[in-house]
């Protein structure tokens, strides 16, 4: 179980099943303690309406469940990255208002053919746009040039991601993901397991990433940050201060 799942969509995202609260009360009945709203920018076909969610006076962080457990509510967004230039479904002035920005490739925002030019939108983005979390970067729809990714999460802070559900749906490339956890965990770029849940059978679950781990011969306790508190926290600090207004 991930106790911190820093990638769960509402219904706020079009693949969405599930209302914040519904959310909270399968977190919390799973034992899970931090659960990061991120849905999909508008590009997925939704319209994005964040302004009440994003406002800590007036929606809060703590969310007690129908059982009375508390569960810590981040408010997020997965960003599409839309061409070779970086331009993406984030507004400017959105920049400030979430607690992690989460970026990817997705299949509805016509990914680019080539390892090269989608490693290329992701540069040419980091230019211009904040970014936390890099989202699934060994799915096989979306190919990045793993080396070259983890330069740029060393370089700007961001932290790459394990994805359980896209493992789960053999979406992900497993020789790419290997690869990519064994450079990071060698030169200590960030690295965060998440589920990312659409459904009550996704959220907070990491049973394909232990099997992963297992076959690698890896820790999770000492690759992901979102598996210790403290790590996490000061993470969630950092990258928030880094987007607040002078």
């Amino acid at each position: 179980m991930i106790l911190h799942d820093l990638h769960v969509h509402s219904i706020q995202s079009a693949c969405g099943l599930h209302t914040v609260l519904e959310i909270v009360d399968i977190a919390a009945a799973k034992g899970v303690k931090t659960v990061n709203i991120c849905d999909h920018g508008e590009a997925s076909g939704r319209k994005v309406n964040f302004g009440v969610f994003v406002d800590k006076r007036r929606f809060p962080r703590e969310v007690r469940s129908r059982s009375g457990k508390s569960v810590t509510i981040l408010g997020g967004i997965e960003v599409n990255i839309l061409d070779e230039q970086g331009n993406s479904d984030l507004p400017k002035k959105y920049f400030s208002l979430f607690d992690l920005i989460s970026a990817g490739f997705h299949p509805l925002t016509v990914p680019l053919p080539s390892a090269v030019r989608n490693t290329r939108a992701l540069e040419n983005y980091l230019k211009h746009s904040p970014l936390d979390i890099l989202t699934h970067p060994c799915i096989r729809s979306a190919p990045l040039d793993i080396d070259r990714i983890v330069d740029l999460s060393l370089e700007y802070g961001f932290a790459l991601e394990v994805n359980n559900t896209n493992l789960r749906l053999g979406k992900t490339d497993h020789e790419q993901i290997l690869r990519m956890i064994d450079i990071a965990s060698t030169r200590g770029a960030r690295l965060v397991e998440n589920s990312d849940g659409h459904t009550f059978a996704e959220i907070g679950e990491n049973d394909k990433i232990e099997e992963l781990l297992a076959y690698a011969g890896c820790a999770g306790s000492a690759l992901f940050l979102n598996r210790d508190e403290t790590r996490l926290t000061a993470f969630l600090k950092e990258r928030k201060n880094l987007r607040l207004p002078d």
